[in-house]
């Protein structure tokens, strides 16, 4: 974030919802202009997020600082995507102890 925000203070909140994975990363660096911030980097980190089924959002203005917001489906343990019926199996087993 310092070398190319030039921020000298980054947030980062990472969650779990149970179905959903959040990130949020905030910092107070330069920003950038509407309709840039589409380098390398922004690109692949969105192609990467959608190619597991998430989403990812990126603001900034200059100088204002940036916000990337990323949310990926959980992966229950043992792999597989949470669902409603996973979740209600897995409360089962968990209620049984």
């Amino acid at each position: 974030m310092a070398k190319h925000a030039g921020a000298s203070r980054v947030g980062v909140t990472l969650s779990y919802t149970g179905t959903e994975v959040l990130l949020d990363v905030r910092d107070d660096g330069r920003g950038f202009a509407e309709g840039t911030g589409t380098g390398f980097g922004l690109t692949s980190m969105r192609q990467r997020i959608r190619g597991v089924g998430g989403h990812v959002e990126v603001h900034g203005a200059p100088g204002e600082g940036t916000s990337v917001s990323a949310r990926v489906p959980a992966i229950a343990p043992g792999g597989m995507r949470e669902t409603t019926a996973t979740r209600a199996t897995r409360a089962k087993g968990e209620a049984g102890r």
